[in-house]
């Protein structure tokens, strides 16, 4: 595919795009209000300053765009100079980045424009970057080329490709990757393997470095609700399941029957499902199974002899994190999910297990494992029970959690580390583009 037949194929699609983005706007996925962003036209005043435009994608991307502004504030890149406008692609993400300027960062958020060259246009012609840094393993012609036509200098940051993107790029897209890759200033990709592979595609200034979605403040802890979990579970160790999808619950209970089987009763699973609306579902499933269940969303609270409790609110993932002892990050047990980012439990110092299935968070994960702050079970056939065989003798080794959680906190520190280097990187191109050879 050249550029000339991908704008082609924009001009087909502007004549179905308005109904598309109306049904978008009824299933949720769109805000009526700020559609005109998607064709790059604001829906805010510019801040009389240098703008740093920032692209992500859904939340996760969001994390470590703000946590690489947030280091290039500190490394350079004053605030009475400089802001931040970042775009992301979904609705959470924008209420995931406007509650935090709410809280102070100094940013604007707005929905990306969509590629095509006219909305592309639109957009840089309002926002005129002064950089443009793009946190997503999506690659849109249109935003990486017209920017450079502007002499926008252009960052690939916490850059990784999936196996499927990378077939497209290597292959019908080839000819596109000619005319993208090679206009980056930089790539910072996640690991030496990417490093490598957007080498192949182009790009001449690749450094391997880190995920960036390794990076994450701290999550909120309600410390009242934390003394009264404690007080009701003395001497009970805390195995947190954090954002489980369906399938998962049913692993949990392979899991309950083992440690019921083994005469072990010193174990709470709590549960906190990633869509709470599944809480009725998973709910009907435990006690079917013949366990007894308490529920957050009914106000009520464990006891010493449940093995399960289901977490079904929000907002409360950091206090849950805080009183366990090992947590598995869910969406890691069953395909397609691909894992959610194991970053908030380690920023709190726990130790992490992971199932076999990372493919959105792998660059986070395997560096938790490489620090050994986490263990990631292989994809084997029998990989379920290896899951169940680990989480027991690891439950009954608290030495060892202990260990894991200490390593799991040092490599949020390091990622933090590489993230510091990363904006030192950003403050050179931008005093001078021909410094990275």
């Amino acid at each position: 595919m050249t550029y000339a037949i991908y704008n082609f194929l924009w001009k087909i699609i502007d004549y179905f795009l308005i109904n598309y983005l109306n049904l978008r706007v009824e299933q949720g996925k769109e805000i009526k209000s700020r559609l005109n962003e998607r064709f790059g036209k604001p829906s805010v005043q510019k801040e009389n300053k240098k703008i740093i435009w920032i692209h992500s994608s859904s939340v996760g991307e969001s994390v470590a765009a703000l946590a690489l502004a947030k280091s290039m504030l500190k490394n350079g890149f004053k605030e009475n100079e400089f802001h931040f406008l970042i775009t992301t692609n979904t609705v959470t993400s924008s209420s995931f980045v406007n509650n935090k300027i709410k809280n102070g960062f100094p940013g604007t958020h707005q929905f990306n424009p969509l590629d095509n060259p006219k909305f592309v246009d639109n957009f840089l012609d309002f926002w005129t970057p002064k950089m443009a840094i793009f946190v997503e393993s999506d690659f849109w012609p249109n935003l990486i080329y017209k920017s450079s036509i502007k002499k926008i200098p252009l960052i690939l940051a916490s850059s990784q490709m999936s196996k499927k993107s990378s077939r497209f790029w290597r292959g019908l897209g080839r000819g596109l990757a000619k005319k993208v890759f090679k206009k980056i200033d930089l790539v910072l990709a996640v690991d030496p393997y990417n490093a490598e592979l957007f080498k192949s595609l182009g790009s001449k200034k690749v450094r391997s470095l880190t995920s960036l979605k390794s990076i994450a403040d701290k999550p909120q802890v309600n410390n009242a609700y934390i003394v009264k979990l404690k007080s009701f579970l003395k001497n009970k160790n805390i195995f947190l399941a954090a954002s489980t999808h369906s399938g998962e619950e049913e692993i949990l209970l392979k899991l309950a029957n083992n440690l019921r089987s083994k005469g072990i009763d010193n174990t709470l699973i709590i549960i906190a499902p990633r869509h709470i609306e599944r809480g009725k579902d998973i709910k009907k499933l435990i006690l079917s199974a013949g366990y007894d269940i308490k529920c957050r969303s009914n106000n009520e609270l464990p006891s010493q002899n449940d093995f399960f409790y289901l977490a079904d609110t929000m907002g409360e993932m950091g206090s849950l994190i805080e009183i366990s002892n090992l947590v598995f990050v869910a969406g890691s047990l069953i395909k397609k999910i691909g894992g959610h980012n194991p970053t908030e439990a380690a920023s709190l110092g726990k130790a992490v297990i992971m199932g076999p299935y990372t493919e959105k968070c792998e660059a986070q994960i395997n560096d938790l494992v490489w620090s050994g702050g986490a263990i990631k079970i292989e994809k084997k056939p029998e990989f379920k029970n290896l899951f169940i065989e680990k989480v027991i003798a690891l439950l009954n080794q608290p030495l060892i959690l202990e260990d894991m959680g200490k390593n799991a906190l040092d490599a949020c520190g390091y990622a933090q580390l590489r993230a510091d280097e990363a904006s030192e990187y950003l403050l050179e191109i931008f005093k001078n583009r021909s410094i990275i050879k």
